[in-house]
Order: structure tokens, then C-alpha cells, then sequence
């Protein structure tokens, strides 16, 4: 209580007193104050600072001593007092003054990681307190953005891994037949928060043993690690591509990524022609037996005449001007003599009857052995442009069905079995034993193989009318080669 006492006197008395007092109300009161600031306005990434601005007010009627401020989650040593907001910056909170602090925190990974919690948000709480008073505390919060990425790079190398080519486009680099094939998988945490679980999956390929398509982990990826692996893969003919994808989870989902890997795969031949080109003005003078009238050349062309040789005699005594009735073509001449050697199974043919019989558009309907006839006339001279037949000994390979459609023309466009067709004799009917035995199999490979080069599948030449195999043939030639 504040008391105080009052004495009256006079000359004739003596002093006289009394007292009075009012009681004290001491109300002792501070107020803390938080606010926090991060760049860019997320945490997003770890050992970035948020700033913290604290005040402390002495908000009751009395000085405030031995005056604290605390925060668990500031770093050590961060909080620092600075000059007063308002007062005088002495060691006493007096009423009506402010006094200012600021603060620092680092943002962790695993903060990042857990999305601030689970919440989105980095929170943390002040406290203030005095001699004279109870605590006080105020929070502050920033909120967390996960930016979780991934990259995957696939690159192809066409020469064992000497070179890599991060080819995402087609065509690629061109593979020639053989080509030792490797692809190489790098995969990469671009995100800011820790990837697990991180795993590679390949449209094409077979990356953990089990099939194409299954995943093959790679682990736990940190903010900024890679890792890499590498296969070795068989060469393919044609435009190669395949898709890798790369993917990892992380508290707010998963994050994914895929790239495309491209190369060519080039048989170095001319590419096979269809029945319909050797016929043209064009492909007919490769085949006519006169030397040095060929109308076209290029990578996707036969050097010069095929059937250069008069009665099996190889660049004859008269190249290019022997009878015309003396020209033929020897299917099965495996060297090109123009002659049948020893293990050679050859069928003779003069030129005049097999233009007959490649030019024979209409009699299919009516007697098969046209229909294997031109056939079989077109993939010999497939053949002798320089397209692969593959090896004899392989049942599917163009050499083996060229072999087997020799012995049946034998047995049935041969009258008289003398080795030279002659198309005499009974038609075959494609509803006949015959064909349905072994001719109309005999035709299917070798249309598939003068068509597009392949017979079940398998591709043993390019196609010589496909445009994109005729540019990367060419493209070889000229940059490659030249």
C-alpha cells in the first residue's frame, strides 16, 4: 500500500496526526511477438536460412528484470538481442518499452523430407519470460516446398562403349550390321527432397533378369546423387528405339522421368527389289545381260550387270553383245560363274523365258509355278545386287527357301529334268497338293524377303523402296565412308 501521514498544529495546541493510504495494484505483463521470413518464401531447400524478428513489449505497470527469450528451434547462438525498438537499451524492460531480438534457422533434408512434418509448414515457438512474470509465447511458421524430380539419360553406344550418343531422336547413329550395341542408364535426384525406392524399367530391355518391362532398383537416391549402369544388347535391323523411365517415392508421392534412346540399324547392301522393279525400265537393265546400260546407280543400286557372262563364261569373249537368245540366268550359282559346280543345285533359265515369267501378272490364278517363279527370279537377283541370303544351313534363311523353290521348279517348271525350266507340263493349281504342300510356304518367305528383306521375322537385307533405309543408307555412304 502507498501511506502517508498528515500533522496539524497551531500555537496553542500541540500537533496532531493521522494517516491514510491507497492500496498498489502491480500488474507486471509482457508480450512476445514472432514473425519469420525465408527467400523466395518456402523453405525449398536444405541449409537455407529462415529469419526470425522478435519482439519482446513490457505491456503491465511494472519494470521487468532478468528478461529471456528462447527458442528451441533456433540454431545455437542465433538469438541476439538488438538495439531497442523502443527504449533506452539498458538491462531493464521499463513499462511502455520494446525491445527487439532476431533469430536464425537452418532447414534440414529430413525437415524437407517430411514435408515440414507432415503439415507443409515449419513451425516453431518463442518464449519470453521475467523475473516479475509468467512466460509468454508466440509461433511462426514458413510453409515447405517439396520440388521432388528425377532425370534419367539414356544414351546408346554403337562401338562397345568407346563413344556414347544421347540420342532422343530418331534416326540415331547409324549401326552397321554386328555393331556391338550397349546402352548406358543415368539416373539423377534433380528434386530437393530424398528420393527411396528408386527404380529403371526399360520398354525393350531386360534390366534385373526377370523381363522387359520389370523395374531394377537403384535404391535411395540423395538431393543431387546419380547413379549409372550400362548394358550390352543384340544389334537389330531398322529403326531401333526404346523408352526408359526412371522413377522414386518420397512423402508426397512419386516422382518420375523417361527418355528415349534411338539408333539405325543398317544392313550395308542395296536392299532388296520386288518382282515389280526388276520388270521397270529401270531395274531391267541391271538383268539384261548388256554391260554399261544401267539407267541408275547409287548405294541403293547393283553396281553394274548382273548377268554378265555368255554360256557360262564370266565376262564371255563378247561381254554385253552375245545373242540375246544365248543370255540366261542360273538360279542356285552360288559363285556366279555362270555354270553348275560340283554341290551347286542349280535351275537354268534364258533370260527370254524368265522376263516371261516375272512379267506373268496374270497367270497366278491360273498356274502357280508362275507365282514361285517370280519369286524365286527376283531374290536371285536380289542375291547377285549383294543382299545377305543368310546361310543354307539355317531352314528360315532366303538361301535355304531359294534352295528348296529350285527343287520345287525342278520337279514341276522342268518337263523333261535336264536342269533348264521350260514352264512345260501341266499347270499347278494354287488349290493343288502341290502348292499346298510346299509351294505356297515356298512363296510366302520369298515374298516377305523380296518385300522387305525379312522372312519370319528375321531380317537378313534392307528394303531397297523404303525411304528411310535408302536416307541412311545413303547418309552411311556419304559421311561415314566417304
Amino acid at each position: 500500500a502507498l501511506e502517508n501521514t498528515a500533522t496539524a498544529d497551531s500555537n496553542q495546541t500541540g500537533p496532531d496526526t493521522d494517516d491514510a493510504s491507497v492500496p498498489v495494484d502491480r500488474r507486471p505483463s509482457l508480450n512476445i511477438t514472432k514473425d519469420a521470413t525465408v527467400p523466395g518464401g518456402t523453405a525449398d531447400a536444405a541449409g537455407e536460412q529462415i529469419s526470425y524478428v522478435i519482439t519482446v513489449a513490457n505491456t503491465g505497470n511494472t519494470t521487468l528484470d532478468g528478461v529471456t527469450v528462447t527458442d528451441p528451434y533456433a540454431d545455437a547462438g542465433s538469438i541476439v538481442r538488438g538495439a531497442d525498438v523502443v527504449g533506452d537499451n539498458d538491462g531493464l524492460l521499463e513499462v511502455g518499452e520494446t525491445w527487439g531480438y532476431t533469430a536464425k534457422h537452418t532447414v534440414t533434408q529430413a525437415e524437407l523430407d517430411s514435408n515440414g512434418g507432415g503439415d507443409g509448414q515449419l513451425e516453431n515457438t518463442a518464449t519470453a519470460d521475467s523475473n516479475q512474470t509468467g512466460p509468454d509465447t508466440d509461433d511462426a511458421s514458413v510453409p515447405v516446398a517439396q520440388r521432388a524430380a528425377i532425370d534419367i539419360e539414356k544414351y546408346v553406344s554403337i562401338d562397345g562403349g568407346a563413344t556414347w550418343n544421347d540420342a532422343d531422336d530418331p534416326m540415331g547413329p547409324i549401326a552397321t550390321s554386328g555393331a556391338n550395341i550397349m546402352f548406358k542408364f543415368v539416373v539423377a535426384n534433380t528434386g530437393n527432397v530424398t528420393l527411396t525406392n528408386a527404380s529403371v524399367t526399360d520398354t525393350v530391355f531386360d534390366l534385373n533378369g526377370a523381363a522387359a518391362g520389370t523395374a531394377r532398383d537403384v535404391g535411395t537416391l540423395a538431393v543431387g546423387a546419380s547413379t549409372e549402369f550400362q548394358i550390352s544388347a543384340p544389334w537389330t535391323a531398322g529403326q531401333h528405339v526404346n523408352d526408359a523411365t526412371a522413377s522414386g517415392s518420397y512423402s508426397g508421392g512419386t516422382a518420375s522421368d523417361h527418355d528415349l534412346a534411338y539408333y539405325y540399324g543398317l544392313i550395308d547392301t542395296v536392299g532388296v527389289r520386288t518382282p515389280g522393279f526388276w520388270l521397270s525400265p529401270n531395274g531391267l537393265t541391271f538383268w539384261d545381260g548388256t554391260v554399261g546400260n544401267e539407267t541408275k546407280s547409287g548405294p541403293d543400286f547393283p553396281d553394274g550387270e548382273l548377268l554378265a557372262y555368255n554360256n557360262g563364261i564370266v565376262d564371255g569373249p563378247d561381254p554385253g553383245n552375245s545373242n540375246k537368245e544365248e543370255r540366261y540366268i542360273l538360279l542356285g550359282d552360288d559363285n556366279g560363274n555362270g555354270i553348275t559346280d560340283a554341290g551347286e543345285d542349280t535351275l537354268q533359265m534364258s533370260l527370254a523365258l524368265a522376263l516371261k515369267v516375272i512379267d506373268a501378272s496374270q497367270k497366278p490364278s491360273q498356274d502357280a509355278r508362275y507365282v514361285l517363279g517370280r519369286d524365286v527370279i527376283a531374290a536371285w537377283l536380289n542375291f547377285e545386287a549383294g543382299n545377305s541370303s543368310g546361310d543354307p544351313l539355317d531352314p528360315n534363311s532366303p538361301a535355304a527357301k531359294m534352295n528348296q523353290a529350285i527343287d520345287w521348279l525342278q520337279q514341276y517348271a522342268d518337263a523333261n529334268h535336264d536342269g533348264i525350266a521350260d514352264f512345260n507340263g501341266p499347270a499347278v493349281k494354287q488349290s493343288s497338293a502341290a502348292w499346298q504342300g510346299s509351294g505356297a510356304a515356298l512363296h510366302t518367305a520369298l515374298d516377305d524377303y523380296n518385300n522387305n528383306g525379312t522372312i519370319s521375322g528375321f531380317t537378313f537385307a534392307g528394303d531397297g523402296d523404303d525411304k528411310l533405309f535408302v536416307s541412311m543408307l545413303t547418309r552411311y555412304h556419304e559421311d561415314v565412308l566417304a
